[in-house]
């Protein structure tokens, strides 16, 4: 049987160097990226979630429970993740980069949701000053890509 990081790899080598959806299924769900553009070293991405049916019955306690296990694994991307919110309404957790990254453009940061009913997503942001934020391609090797999905299967089961 062959490992999450070795089917990421697969879809990578498929996809590469156009890109498109990327789609690897699970034991406890499915991984789905958006894919921009796929080379030998990493991959730029606009969505990269995970579905879950085991978040079917989340509720707030174990949803902030999800995001400090997130928090410490998730230590490898460009600035570190922390909660910023939780919804009791909609039973969901919204995580953002800690500090996030600023340049004279504006600043960027990934943000990561957490909603009970099985869905895990992260993006990548970019706020100019003035400007509503848009999502930017997060440009992560195809190693941290790998690892995302092997994380989030981690944690969220």
């Amino acid at each position: 049987m062959m490992t999450i990081k070795q089917d990421i790899a697969l879809e990578l080598q498929r996809l590469a160097p156009s890109g498109g959806e990327l789609e690897v299924r699970t034991a406890t769900g499915r991984i789905v990226s958006q894919l921009d553009v796929v080379d030998a070293v990493g991959c730029s991405f606009t969505c990269f979630d995970y579905q879950s049916t085991n978040l079917a019955a989340a509720t707030v306690d174990s949803l902030k429970a999800l995001s400090n296990k997130i928090q410490q694994r998730l230590t490898y991307l460009m600035e570190p993740i922390s909660l910023l919110e939780t919804d009791t309404e909609s039973v969901s957790i919204q995580m953002r980069s800690s500090p996030p990254q600023v340049g004279d453009d504006g600043r960027s940061y990934y943000e990561l949701l957490v909603r009970r009913g099985g869905e895990v997503t992260l993006r990548r942001y970019h706020k100019a000053a003035g400007q509503p934020r848009q999502i930017v391609p997060a440009h992560v090797t195809r190693e941290v890509l790998g690892r995302l999905a092997e994380d989030f299967v981690a944690v969220i089961g």
